[in-house]
């Protein structure tokens, strides 16, 4: 296979020829891409690829100095130009370098793009150039063994990144939501999350779901997450509900992962359009719902000050604080009441409430009957 580079700093650009393109058609492979010269450059000389694919004005080192330079080590090399720019003059000045075509992007067909590239091929086999052929590979890569670990069909990989690893963000979308885009429009939101959260790992878990494992801290999360949405929606028109969990002592990845997973389905529909602030208030609230977790304690744990984030809980929520982490306790004192013969101060005691004539009165006044009562009925 002929080793394709391509060079252009329009991401949808740069998208749409790569996923329209059928390269192995003209036994070519889409081998790497860059969004401007320099790193083009680098990834010339460490590939030497036989095709580049440039556009010319681009950041760091034009598409022309790269084209000299390109010439310089490799003369053989098919180059083909994609522009925006109508200059003839800038194209003229090419013409010593062996341009085997160029496409203007104002007018291009697919027509013109394939005939192109036709050309290149047979002015590779008559120059003799016989390309690459890679070997297949015979391991996944590491994205995809983990996607495999944390859906439980596989083990987990052998990487020295694991144990920095603290932290995941599981995005995912709601139905109507993932009914707006293809999978065309999942790489282009692939490239963005990759930029805005750097040197993290982004391993595919469903359709159009994903989730980031993000090494070290990473204080700025939200922001990062709102930026992301930015983009999808002023793009795409689809915002991600996202979830966040830091590891716990002694706890695996997976373990991490299927805690995220439980907590989205326990998740209400009407809390993934709340402020994020009181989203991760409230999975925390969620998981530590067993503890004496008092508003100013939570509220130390967000960072903020508890008269801001109990004015801001009551606006998002519609309700205070401590009849929401007491419904919270309510929902799970009743699923232990059907399922487990605890007597029933135990039960009230595992979910947190400490006080057994306090949850007496609290448990008839939102159920309209004792617990015991309650029980009996349900059981």
């Amino acid at each position: 296979m002929y080793q394709v580079l391509f060079a252009e700093d329009e991401l949808l650009v740069r998208l749409g020829l790569q996923n329209s393109i059928p390269w192995e058609n003209y036994d070519m492979e889409l081998t790497a891409q860059a969004d401007n010269g320099i790193t083009a450059f680098e990834l010339f000389q460490k590939l030497r690829p036989d095709v580049v694919l440039t556009d010319i004005r681009m950041e760091g080192m034009d598409g022309y100095e790269l084209i000299e330079k390109i010439r310089e080590i490799d003369e053989e090399c098919a180059i083909i130009v994609i522009s925006c720019l109508d200059d003839f003059e800038t194209l003229r000045k090419m013409i010593p370098y062996k341009i085997i075509g160029y496409i203007l992007k104002a007018s291009m067909s697919m027509k013109e793009i394939y005939d192109v590239l036709q050309e290149t091929k047979d002015y590779l086999e008559r120059t003799g150039r016989k390309g690459l052929r890679r070997k297949k590979k015979e391991t996944m890569s590491l994205e995809q063994t983990l996607a495999e670990y944390l859906s439980g069909e596989g083990e987990m990989p052998e990487w020295n990144g694991e144990k920095h690893t603290g932290l995941i963000l599981d995005f995912y979308l709601e139905d109507t939501e993932k009914e707006k885009i293809n999978e065309l429009a999942m790489k282009f939101i692939y490239e963005l999350v990759n930029r805005q959260v750097q040197g993290s790992i982004l391993v595919e878990t469903g359709e159009k779901e994903f989730c980031l494992l993000v090494s070290g801290r990473m204080e700025d999360v939200d922001e990062k997450i709102e930026r992301i949405n930015r983009s999808t929606e002023g793009f795409l028109g689809v915002r991600f509900c996202v979830n966040t969990g830091k590891r716990e002592p002694d706890e695996t990845l997976r373990e991490l992962y299927l805690r995220l997973q439980s907590r989205r389905k326990a998740e209400k529909p009407e809390e993934r359009k709340w402020d994020r602030l009181i989203q991760r208030a409230v999975y925390y609230m969620r998981e530590h719902h067993e503890e004496s977790l008092s508003l100013p304690e939570i509220s130390g744990i967000l960072g903020i000050s508890p008269s801001y984030f109990s004015h801001l809980f009551k606006r998002e929520t519609g309700t205070n604080y401590v009849e929401f982490l007491n419904q919270i306790r309510l929902e799970e004192v009743l699923k232990d009441l059907q399922n487990s013969s605890d007597k029933i101060v135990v039960v009230a005691e595992n979910h947190g409430f400490h006080n057994p004539e306090y949850f007496s009165r609290f448990f008839k006044k939102s159920m309209g009957i004792s617990p015991a009562k309650w029980r009996q009925q349900n059981k």
